[in-house]
């Protein structure tokens, strides 16, 4: 005999797959989007050795101006780049919160499963029991 809601189970185990590949997905942006704000960090760091040691060998205002545009536009992308990495932190979040949500219904299932075969072994097992004591009452009538 099968579980009764077993259709339901694989349903919500696909659903939770498919919950935990967007994520995944999402999880991977995130990742791509902090990698590229790190990139820009560090170019920012270079630049800024170089501009120091552009300084020190009396390097122009033309060269000044240059540098100063280009810190400017780092930062105003850099900006950018965190309201990106918190718009697919909200996303992250949100998609974590429907995974566990799914996790937990499946789980549920899960449990329902495990206590219906558990209730269908021990209705065997007292079957099984007494089938036993009606053939060892029979053999016992017959010896006498």
């Amino acid at each position: 005999m099968s579980f009764r809601f077993d259709i339901i189970l694989r349903l919500r185990k696909n659903k939770e797959n498919l919950l935990k590949r967007d994520m995944g997905q999402i999880n991977a942006l995130y990742q791509r989007q902090q990698d590229q704000k790190q990139f820009m960090q560090d170019t920012t760091e270079r630049s800024r050795d170089e501009l120091n040691q552009r300084k020190r060998s009396n390097a122009g205002v033309e060269t000044m101006i240059l540098y100063d545009n280009f810190f400017q536009g780092i930062q105003a992308q850099e900006e950018r780049q965190d309201g990106i990495i918190s718009e697919i932190t909200t996303k992250l979040e949100a998609k974590r919160e429907e995974v566990v949500e799914a996790m937990r219904k499946r789980r549920t299932l899960e449990i329902l499963k495990e206590r219906d075969i558990l209730k269908e072994r021990k209705i065997r097992e007292k079957k099984e029991t007494a089938i036993l004591d009606e053939v060892a009452s029979n053999l016992w009538g017959r010896n006498l």
